[in-house]
């Protein structure tokens, strides 16, 4: 089995632009070019529904059965999975996990996160390799500013949510060299660095 990639919109908004691109051949060949061989995306609630209509017009092979089980996934059930046929790849999508940390520091080597200050403090601290993708769609948010700030100081690999973003973000993070975050659960340093980017 190769590598494992870990998509997170969060669990209350729906981030269809970044799976979407997650999903797109671009993408998907860039991501088995670099090793990975599964990608596990946390896709919110209330986006099944298109997510299976989007797999329905993508080439997956019939006689495929997922490699993971709900329960390792921390979730009631798969809302979809499939493998590929074009390329060697396995997609396994959930709506919300209890597992989270167990699926970011057991089973995935890459993680991309929309760029909700929770979810990249939540990665940053499991030191997981990160990507943050922006939702450019959300009114009077701080999302830019935020993953600004976290790339500015070489924790993160900041993208746009389309597909030549991603592919450029996911080749750059094979030879990046981001910094560890700081092991101890520093709320004082965190904080800090949320209210500066909200700053900016």
């Amino acid at each position: 089995m190769g590598k494992t990639i870990f998509v997170t919109s969060g669990a209350t908004v729906p981030f269809p632009d970044m799976i979407e691109a997650v999903l797109s051949r671009s993408f998907i060949a860039a991501a088995v070019e670099n090793g990975y061989s599964r990608i596990i995306a946390q896709i919110g609630k209330g986006y099944k529904g298109t997510l299976l209509e989007r797999v329905a017009a993508l080439k997956t092979a019939d006689d495929y059965k997922c490699s993971l089980t709900a329960q390792e996934l921390g979730c009631d059930s798969i809302a979809a999975s499939f493998k590929m046929t074009e390329q060697p790849l396995e997609v396994v999508a959930i709506e919300f996990s209890s597992k989270i940390e167990h699926i970011i520091t057991e089973l995935a080597e890459l993680v991309i996160s929309h760029a909700g200050a929770g979810s990249i403090l939540d990665s940053l601290r499991l030191g997981a390799p990160l990507m943050v993708c922006v939702n450019e769609k959300l009114m009077d948010n701080h999302q830019q500013q935020i993953a600004d700030k976290f790339e500015g100081l070489g924790y993160i690999i900041a993208c746009k949510a389309n597909a030549e973003s991603l592919v450029s973000g996911i080749t750059a993070i094979q030879t990046a060299d981001l910094k560890p975050f700081p092991s101890t659960h520093n709320i004082a340093f965190e904080n800090s660095l949320v209210s500066v980017a909200y700053s900016l």
